[in-house]
């Protein structure tokens, strides 16, 4: 007799484990489209900050006009509404805008902000006895300012 066949088996022999490397191709796949995003992102974000570039300047010129007397404060806060505004829509849209047509040139490209009665006294810059701003109307037109520098729209 041959003797009992269970010795004649051998040891299961495990294969290899799996390495990390080289990786499946759907891995690279994968890691190439995460790139892709991240650096679409990253060059979305940056052009957008520097499209914006002249909005943040407009309103770190706007808190220095707070310190001006009625005057200067309404007229240089209308030239610097202007400036934006070139800046934006180019100066054959509204360079050559006053008056009312200039604070309707304003509502409409940004209707959602709160138009403060006080933006009419823009029109009353270059009188020769304007009437006076209260600390409230200086307020609310560097409010509206700031919003209208942010949120104007194309």
């Amino acid at each position: 007799m041959m003797g009992d066949p269970l010795d004649l088996l051998e040891d299961i022999i495990l294969p290899e484990p799996i390495g990390l490397w080289p990786l499946a191709s759907s891995v690279w796949v994968t890691l190439f489209i995460v790139l892709a995003v991240l650096i679409g992102l990253i060059w979305y974000f940056w052009q957008r900050h520097k499209k914006d570039a002249y909005r943040r300047e407009a309103i770190a010129n706007l808190s220095d006009l707070a310190q001006r007397d009625d005057t200067q404060f309404l007229s240089q806060l209308n030239a610097l509404l202007k400036q934006v505004a070139i800046s934006t829509y180019g100066r054959a849209a509204c360079g050559g805008l006053n008056n009312q047509a200039w604070l309707a040139f304003l509502k409409s490209k940004a209707a959602f902000i709160e138009h403060p009665n006080s933006l009419q006294k823009l029109e009353q810059r270059y009188q020769a006895q304007p009437t006076p701003l209260t600390a409230q109307e200086r307020e609310s037109l560097i409010y509206f300012a700031q919003r209208w520098i942010r949120g104007h729209h194309l």
